[in-house]
């Protein structure tokens, strides 16, 4: 398109293409999408928190299980690594899946996590109160006697991995209530950019 003349009309002029911002507002329009966003929120620092410490730990301690108290003990932290890393790519892109995908994700979630968080609390450091006794070696099974010094760090990857049980439970209980309420509701999550895509669409 040619350049408008000088002196020409305003109204010649070609209009200036602003670039889109991403509508922040939009996510937080309504009670709903608080709650989903909030979610996420919690479930994206637990997640890498845990992911972090279950990283260390297997960092640390490698591949072989004589390395580790038992070898239940290593396949729980495997298992919450495998769980940490695909619940951090389901927290970057649960925008874009279907909420009826949610449900199974969620339960998926629930059985990893509340597994991984079950077989380490049956450890000697299952419950933190036995960390303040590590000074009395003789008050742990042998075998778990090497590990005394990681006994707070294991104890914060049970804690850890309880609370992304929780959060996965509510999280199935609130999209299977949001998703088979009375009220028709759509399946994305953040209904207000599906509707701003719809009116550029609708321009286009």
């Amino acid at each position: 398109m040619p350049a408008a003349r000088p002196g020409a009309p305003a109204g010649d002029a070609a209009p200036v293409a602003r670039p889109s911002r991403f509508p922040i507002r939009s996510v937080f329009s309504t009670t709903r999408q608080i709650i989903y966003a909030t979610l996420f929120i919690l479930w994206f620092a637990i997640d890498v928190s845990l992911l972090g410490l279950v990283s260390q730990q297997i960092h640390k301690y490698g591949r072989d299980q004589s390395n580790y108290p038992t070898g239940k003990y290593q396949h729980a932290l495997g298992l919450l690594l495998f769980s940490t890393l695909i619940g951090l790519v389901f927290c970057i892109f649960h925008w874009a899946l279907n909420l009826a995908l949610y449900l199974p994700v969620f339960l998926a979630f629930g059985v990893w996590f509340g597994v991984g968080a079950g077989i380490l609390e049956e450890t000697p450091f299952g419950h933190g109160l036995q960390c303040k006794h590590i000074s009395d070696p003789s008050k742990f099974p042998t075998n778990w006697v090497p590990y005394l010094h990681e006994c707070s760090r294991v104890t914060a990857i049970e804690g850890l991995a309880w609370a992304m049980f929780a959060l996965a439970v509510i999280g199935f209980f609130f999209a299977f209530t949001d998703k088979f309420s009375l009220t028709s509701k759509r399946s994305v999550v953040y209904e207000s950019l599906a509707e701003q895509g719809e009116k550029l669409d609708e321009k286009h």
